[in-house]
C-alpha cells in the first residue's frame, strides 16, 4: 500500500490552476547546471566560447532564477501548508544559496570569462550545480509527496471520462 498523501493545495501564484513558479524553475536550473558542462568543454578545448557561455549561462540562471524566486517567496509567505513542512524551509534555504553562488559565479567571470574558468569558476559551478540539484529536489517533495502547488481532481469527474481507468 502507497504512502498517503497530503491534501492538495494550490499555488498562490497560478494561471488556471497551474503554479508558475514551477513553470520558471527549470530555466535557471538548465542554464546553471549546464555552467559544469561549458566550463568542462572549456578546460577540454580551449576555446574561449566555452567560458563566453559559462558566464552568459550563469548569468540567466541567476536573472530568471531571482524571477522564479520571487514567485516562490509569494507562495511560500502566502501559502501556510509550505511552512509547514522542513522540506518548505530546505527548499527556501537552498534556493537562497544556490542564487548566491549563481551570484558569485556571474561576478568572478565578469571581467575575463576565460580566465575565472580554472580552478575556481569550475569548482563554483559544480558547488553551483549540486546546490540547485538538491533544491529541485526539495522542491519536487514539496509538490510529488506533499501536493504543495497541486490541485485535486473531482473523483465523479474523473470516473465520467471515457479514458478514465476502470474504478476499483
Amino acid at each position: 500500500m502507497g504512502e498517503l498523501r497530503d491534501i492538495p493545495t494550490p499555488s498562490t501564484v497560478n494561471v488556471m490552476q497551474h503554479p508558475v513558479h514551477p513553470t520558471l524553475v527549470v530555466f535557471p536550473i538548465s542554464f546553471l547546471i549546464s555552467t559544469v558542462f561549458s566550463d568542462a568543454a572549456f578546460l577540454w578545448t580551449g576555446r574561449e566560447f566555452w567560458a563566453e557561455l559559462s558566464f552568459w549561462l550563469a548569468g540567466a540562471g541567476l536573472a530568471v532564477g531571482l524571477l522564479a524566486a520571487g514567485v516562490g517567496m509569494i507562495d511560500f509567505f502566502t501559502m501556510r501548508e509550505v511552512r509547514r513542512h522542513i522540506s518548505g524551509w530546505s527548499h527556501f534555504l537552498a534556493g537562497t544559496m544556490a542564487l548566491a553562488l549563481a551570484g558569485a559565479n556571474t561576478q568572478l567571470r565578469w571581467d575575463d570569462p576565460a580566465a575565472a574558468v580554472w580552478p575556481g569558476g569550475f569548482m563554483l559551478s559544480m558547488t553551483m550545480a549540486a546546490v540547485v540539484a538538491a533544491t529541485g529536489w526539495l522542491g519536487g517533495t514539496l509538490t510529488f509527496k506533499h501536493g504543495i502547488g497541486t490541485y485535486g481532481h473531482d473523483a465523479a469527474d474523473d470516473a465520467d471520462r471515457e479514458d478514465a481507468p476502470p474504478m476499483e
